[in-house]
C-alpha cells in the first residue's frame, strides 16, 4: 500500500491543466491541538503536486512553501488542485490549493518547483 492510500487520498482528476486529489480527515490524522495535522495537509498537496509535475516528464521536487490559513477537523473533506503556474523545458512551478470541500473555504496554499527531464525510453534491440 502507498503512503498516499495509507493516508486515504483519492485522485479525482489528473491532467496537465488540472489535478484534483481528495482525503477525509480522521482521529488519526489530528496534531495535539485536535485538528489536521499540518503534515496531512502538506501530504494531500505534495501528491497533487508530484501527480501534476510527472503526467508529461519525469521530474523531481526541487522546492516546496505550504502557507496555513485555516484548521481543519475530523470528518472534513479536504480538496487538493494542482495547476501549472510555468512550465519550461527543464524547470515547472505548480500552484497547489487546499480547500476544505470542492469550493469551500481555503485552507493552505502550496507553490512548489520541480526540475524536469524527458521520460526516458526502452530502446529496442
Amino acid at each position: 500500500m502507498s503512503y498516499a492510500e495509507t493516508l486515504g487520498m483519492q485522485v479525482l482528476e489528473a491532467t496537465p491543466e488540472r489535478t484534483r486529489v481528495t482525503l477525509t480527515v480522521t482521529a488519526g490524522g489530528l496534531n495535539m491541538h485536535g485538528t489536521a495535522h499540518g503534515g496531512l495537509l502538506f501530504s494531500l498537496a505534495d501528491e497533487a503536486f508530484a501527480l501534476i509535475s510527472n503526467l508529461e516528464a519525469q521530474a523531481v521536487a526541487i522546492e516546496t512553501h505550504l502557507s496555513f490559513f485555516r484548521a481543519a477537523h475530523v470528518g472534513d473533506e479536504l480538496v487538493a488542485v494542482a495547476t501549472p503556474e510555468r512550465v519550461g523545458r527543464t524547470l515547472a512551478t505548480y500552484r497547489v490549493e487546499v480547500r476544505r470541500g470542492e469550493k469551500g473555504e481555503l485552507l493552505a496554499l502550496f507553490l512548489g518547483t520541480v526540475s524536469r527531464r524527458a521520460r526516458l525510453t526502452s530502446v529496442s534491440p
